[in-house]
């Protein structure tokens, strides 16, 4: 291996490129060539309804409803709870802004816990302390496709009588205790987003396995109107349209065909991953909870410590590792309580978050490190470059001071 660290002038470690997102395959184009033909491209054809079913039994839910996004997912679930103006909803203060947006698009109060220890996730021992009579609902959000402690979650919302709406944006295939997540809540929300480990450009989907709630879902996002499989009549009189489109939904199809293998690939690359890192002074592996049978595998997670890595700074570290040809990265670097948007007072929410302090959640937003789902797709060599760039930045680490 080369001495010389790449930033100053030595060899990288590679300098090929990591595979691509999304894969392409013939089968994608032929579900497009069947929807053109058939002359159905919304409503009235047979994609949407046929992935709603394959996608809910996939995920061990009972039901699901296609919307056009993951932001609009999570949105009709808090309606569909019954969340309304000024009721409170409790969440992760580590998360992308939709969470929260989606909160208040229904003019309800986002109340931000912190984040447990070093997991990126919801701290669910304290969010029972975060309850009031205001509460409606808890959203935990799998973060990286790494699932939150439903046990808790779960059995907290139970004894307070609390709805549960999982943000599953980033955990297609996760699993807890054997079971998909999104089916442990009231409501699973996913996102088909072009990023996402099952990707359609945009799109979205709610599971449930409680048949009012299936319906009345529907009912939102499709104009009011009654579901054609309804057993409990109509329930919900009005609604907008969140539609999905056939197109959508026929790649998705075509996609899902795919997805087990490779998160399965992704979830063995993570696990290669967390033995190697966890070698290395400074950095810190995030390993997924024991009661977690598999990740979504939407990227790794780890954490980079200064103190140990000899006082390197972790934007240092990123940019040494990416002149070794490894795009490392992080995830969020601003708790949502400090996103300018929830200042500027836009969905008519007059809450001050000046004093509020989640202290590892502002921690892990300073100390994260990630790589995304397209690194994890990688073939066994992939994966050693990264250990060996990691390796050889922290034995020449005098070079970076």
């Amino acid at each position: 291996m080369a001495t010389k660290l790449a930033i100053n002038g030595g060899e990288p470690v590679r300098s090929k490129p990591f595979p691509t997102w999304p894969t392409l395959d013939a089968s994608d184009m032929e579900a497009f060539a069947r929807i053109y033909e058939s002359g159905q491209w919304g409503i009235g054809g047979t994609s949407v309804p046929e992935f709603a079913r394959q996608f809910a039994e996939f995920q061990g839910a009972k039901d699901g409803v296609c919307v056009n996004s993951g932001t609009s997912a999570l949105y009709l679930a808090l309606k569909a709870a019954g969340v309304c103006p000024g009721d409170e909803v409790i969440t992760t203060a580590y998360t992308f802004q939709a969470t929260v947006v989606a909160i208040l698009m229904t003019h309800a109060v986002p109340v931000f816990v912190d984040t447990a220890p070093d997991t990126f996730l919801l701290d669910a021992s304290k969010v029972e302390a975060a309850i009031t009579e205001k509460t409606k609902a808890i959203l935990p959000v799998h973060i990286a496709g790494y699932p939150a402690d439903m046990d808790a979650l779960v059995a907290i919302a139970h004894r307070h009588n609390l709805k549960v709406i999982e943000d599953c944006a980033q955990a297609h295939g996760a699993e807890w205790r054997g079971r998909g997540v999104g089916s442990w809540g009231d409501f699973g929300c996913f996102s088909f987003q072009s990023s996402k480990n099952l990707c359609a450009g945009e799109g979205g989907i709610i599971l449930t396995n409680d048949r009012e709630a299936y319906e009345r879902v529907w009912a939102l996002h499709n104009c009011g109107r009654t579901p054609p499989d309804a057993e409990l009549g109509n329930i919900e009189p009005f609604g907008g349209n969140f539609r999905m489109t056939e197109w959508q939904a026929g790649l998705l199809l075509s996609r899902l065909t795919r997805l087990e293998e490779e998160t399965n690939y992704r979830h063995m690359n993570m696990r290669w991953l967390d033995g190697w890192f966890g070698e290395i002074p400074g950095i810190k592996v995030t390993p997924l909870d024991p009661r977690a049978t598999r990740g979504g595998c939407h990227g790794y997670k780890a954490i980079f410590d200064s103190e140990e890595f000899e006082g390197i700074s972790r934007e240092t570290f990123l940019k040494a590792m990416r002149a070794e040809g490894i795009p490392i990265g992080y995830w969020y670097t601003t708790p949502m309580y400090r996103a300018s948007f929830l200042a500027s007072n836009l969905f008519g929410q007059d809450v001050d978050y000046a004093e509020v302090h989640c202290p590892e959640t502002e921690k892990v937003c300073q100390t994260g490190l990630s790589l995304s789902q397209n690194v994890l797709m990688g073939s066994e060599e992939d994966m050693e470059d990264i250990i060996k760039a990691a390796i050889k930045v922290r034995r020449n680490v005098n070079e970076l001071k």
